[in-house]
C-alpha cells in the first residue's frame, strides 16, 4: 500500500488515529483560530453558550487590524469597540488592533502557527498557514462551535502536487511563478484537495515568498496549500514559536492524485486580468493593449513583505511616478514597517510621492480607502480582483512588485524587464 501525504499524516496525528485516507471524516484538535471580523462570530458564540467558556483563550487570535487600519464610519468603530470589550471580558489573550497589520502574516510572524498542527481561520485565505508545514484551512460560522469545543471535522482531501525546478529569469519573482501555477492548475484544478508545492525553486524562497503559493492555493479550489518544512522554515520559527512543533513530511512512496511539473526558468512576468485571479496572461501580451493605470498598489497578503518593497524600489529608484498614476504602499505588518524604516524604504517611497498607509490589507476590498472611480484601473500585488472589491471600476489587475512598479512609472501596464 502506498504511503501517506503530509496532509493525511497531520490530520491523523491531530485526530488521534494511526492513519487516515482520502474521503475519511476526522474530528481534529484545533491548535489556533484566526478571526478578523470578530463581531459576527462572537455574537453567535454568545448565543450558543460561549459566555460560559472558550476552549482555550490562548488559541484565539483576533485580527482587528486586518481589514481596518482606521474605521471609516461609526459602524466599524462600534464593532471594533465591542470586540475589544469582549476580549477583556472573556480573557482572549491575542488581540491585534488597528495598525498591527494583516492578520494572516501576523499569525506566522508572531509564532501562532507551527509545523505539523491544525489551524482554521474565518477567511478564505487561511490556506496560507501551510507555508510553515501546517494544515491551514478556511472556515466560516463554524468558528463559533470550534471556540466552544476546540475541535473541527474535516473530510480528508486527496493531495495533488506542483513541482517547480530551476531559477527564474531577471524580472520574474515568486508572484509571477505563483500566478503562472494558478493559471496552469486553474480555478478548480485542485478543488477540495490539498495542494503540495515542492521542488528546488520553492525551497530556495524565503517564508514570506512561500506564503504567496500557500495563500493562492485557495484560488485553485484547494482547502490547504502545503510546503514541506526545511531549514528556512526552522529558522523562521526559531524565536517565534513558543511551543514544540512536529515536522511532517510526505512519505517517500506517497502517490499524488495528479502532478504538474514547472520549469521556472521559462516563465515570463505574469499578470491576472479581470475578472478573476486565474485569468493569467503574459505581461508582454497585455502591455500591447496599452491599458492605462490610475492606481498602483503594493501590499496585501501576497505582496507586502520587505522583499516585495525592495523589488519595487529596484524599478523605481532614479525614476518618477507617472503624473496620472497614484502609488499606494501598504506594509503588511508593524514588524515589516519597522524593517522598511530601518532600510530607508519608507523615506524612499515618501520622497517619490507615494501614499504610505498604516499596516493592514490595503485597498484589496472596500473597508477603508483606495476606492476607484468608475472608469479607473488598478494594478496591485494583492490576491483577488473580482468585480466590486474596490468599487465599480474599469478593472483590477494582479501582478508582481516589479510589474506594479514599472506600470506606476509608465502610467500603463508595463513589462518590468525593460527597467532591469
Amino acid at each position: 500500500m502506498a504511503g501517506h501525504s503530509a496532509t493525511e499524516k497531520i490530520l491523523a496525528l491531530r485526530s488521534g488515529k494511526k492513519e487516515v485516507f482520502p474521503g475519511d471524516i476526522v474530528v481534529c484538535d484545533v491548535d489556533g483560530v484566526f478571526v478578523h471580523s470578530p463581531w459576527f462570530f462572537l455574537s453567535y458564540w454568545k448565543e450558543i453558550g460561549g459566555v460560559k467558556r472558550c476552549f482555550d483563550p490562548d488559541k484565539l487570535i483576533l485580527g482587528l487590524g486586518h481589514h481596518v487600519c482606521l474605521p471609516a464610519d461609526n459602524r466599524y468603530a462600534n464593532d471594533l469597540l465591542e470586540a475589544r470589550k469582549a476580549a477583556k471580558k472573556y480573557g482572549f489573550k491575542h488581540l491585534y488592533d488597528m495598525g498591527t497589520g494583516n492578520g494572516h502574516i501576523i499569525m506566522l510572524e508572531k509564532g501562532h502557527v507551527r509545523s505539523g498542527y491544525v489551524y482554521v481561520g474565518a477567511d478564505s485565505h487561511s490556506t496560507i498557514y501551510g507555508a510553515l508545514g501546517a494544515f491551514g484551512t478556511p472556515t466560516s460560522y463554524e468558528v463559533a462551535e470550534i471556540l466552544l469545543s476546540g475541535k473541527a471535522w474535516f473530510k480528508v482531501p486527496p493531495t495533488v502536487r506542483v513541482t517547480m525546478e530551476a531559477q527564474p529569469m531577471k524580472g520574474v519573482c515568486a508572484r509571477d511563478v505563483a500566478q503562472y501555477v494558478l493559471g496552469t492548475v486553474g480555478a478548480d484544478g485542485a478543488l477540495m484537495k490539498s495542494i503540495d508545492f515542492s521542488g528546488s525553486y520553492i525551497h530556495s524562497l524565503s517564508v514570506y515568498q512561500r506564503m504567496i503559493f500557500s495563500l493562492l492555493a485557495v484560488e485553485m479550489g484547494a482547502i490547504t496549500g502545503f510546503i514541506e518544512p526545511d531549514e528556512i522554515t526552522r529558522k523562521f520559527m526559531d524565536g517565534r514559536v513558543r511551543n514544540p512543533y512536529e515536522i511532517v513530511y510526505n512519505d517517500p512512496d506517497c502517490v499524488f492524485e495528479k502532478e504538474w511539473f514547472v520549469d521556472v526558468s521559462k516563465i515570463e512576468p505574469m499578470i491576472a486580468c479581470p475578472p478573476r485571479p486565474a485569468l493569467t496572461e503574459r505581461v508582454a501580451d497585455i502591455e500591447k493593449k496599452d491599458i492605462k493605470v490610475h492606481q498602483a498598489y503594493i501590499g496585501g497578503c501576497t505582496g507586502s513583505s520587505v522583499e516585495d518593497f525592495e523589488m519595487a524600489a529596484e524599478i523605481l529608484r532614479g525614476r518618477t511616478i507617472h503624473p496620472d498614476t497614484r502609488l499606494i504602499i501598504v506594509p503588511g505588518t508593524q514588524d515589516i514597517l519597522k524593517e522598511m524604516q530601518r532600510k530607508g524604504l519608507i523615506e524612499f517611497f515618501t520622497e517619490l510621492g507615494a501614499i504610505i498607509s498604516p499596516p493592514y490589507c490595503g485597498p484589496c476590498q472596500l473597508c477603508c480607502y483606495g476606492h476607484l472611480g468608475e472608469e479607473e484601473v488598478m494594478i496591485g500585488t494583492h490576491p483577488r480582483n473580482q468585480p466590486g472589491r474596490a468599487g465599480v471600476n474599469g478593472g483590477i489587475y494582479l501582478a508582481s512588485p516589479y510589474t506594479v512598479a514599472a506600470s506606476a512609472v509608465c502610467g500603463k501596464i508595463t513589462d518590468p524587464r525593460r527597467f532591469l
